[in-house]
């Protein structure tokens, strides 16, 4: 296991007031500029410009049908954009294919193979690698150890998912996105499916693995406490467009628009 997912790394105070890994003093992580989506004439993002730091954890926060997942699609390679550019750590990720992006993307439905034990489906995505990029058996079972550690779900690698809650299937999937090491985290609607109290608990530990790991995380949620208490910053969408961006005290303080306000309240 490397030491970036394996043990805590150093990490100072964000403006949001939430703890921020040392990266993020560098450049952008992810650079979006003139982004659009349309499907025939219908506009689903509409010029979207945005910059995530290094190691900072935003939200998009938004009704139904305000992009949010579109966005997140096109960040991860799932979707292409009608227009418009995004850059990974400098480079045109409209170049790269989607294991070439290095991005790991947490589903809402976890999307579990249900076939597979839990340790296979962490590793699926480092056995599926070529040959001359795969680690060896042995790291493999190593990383996959270390990261049902930091689920908080040790001894777990045998069983199934139907054998598991729903909280910790969340888990294993998110363990499955941090085993390929990306350079970028994208969980739309991560607790969507959880029940209301599951989904409080998993908001602190959430935020913990994201302080621990230091990786760009960028997460969709239409719960605006589950934004407000995470995120290092808010982006709030609305037909498309993003109406609002900043740390959460600020969006609740000074909202910017009369949707944000209305949204807020």
């Amino acid at each position: 296991m490397t030491a970036d997912l394996a043990a805590p790394v150093a990490v100072a105070a964000g403006e949001g007031g939430h703890a921020r890994a040392p990266e993020a003093r560098r450049a952008h992580s992810i650079a979006v500029r003139g982004l659009t989506r349309t499907y025939g004439a219908q506009v689903i993002l509409d010029r979207i410009d945005l910059d995530v730091a290094p190691g900072e954890l935003l939200a998009l926060l938004g009704p139904s049908g305000s992009g949010k997942t579109t966005l997140l699609r096109l960040l991860a390679g799932l979707d292409a954009a009608s227009s418009g550019a995004i850059h990974l750590d400098g480079e045109d990720a409209g170049r790269l294919t989607v294991q070439e992006r290095r991005v790991g993307f947490v589903f809402q439905s976890y999307a579990l193979f249900r076939h597979m034990t839990v340790f296979d489906n962490i590793a699926y995505g480092l056995t599926v690698r070529p040959r001359r990029l795969r680690p060896s058996r042995a790291e493999i079972a190593s990383r996959v150890a270390d990261l049902l550690d930091m689920m908080q779900l040790p001894g777990f690698g045998p069983r199934y998912p139907a054998q598991l809650s729903g909280g910790q299937r969340q888990r294993v999937a998110l363990a499955r996105a941090l085993a390929i090491e990306p350079r970028v985290l994208l969980l739309d609607e991560p607790f969507g499916a959880l029940d209301a109290k599951v989904r409080k608990d998993l908001r602190k530990w959430l935020r913990d693995i994201h302080d621990r790991t230091g990786l760009t995380t960028v997460f969709v949620t239409h719960d605006q406490a589950e934004a407000m208490e995470v995120a290092d910053r808010v982006a709030i969408l609305n037909a498309g467009r993003i109406e609002q961006i900043g740390p959460p005290g600020r969006i609740r303080e000074r909202p910017a628009t009369d949707f944000v306000r209305a949204f807020l309240d």
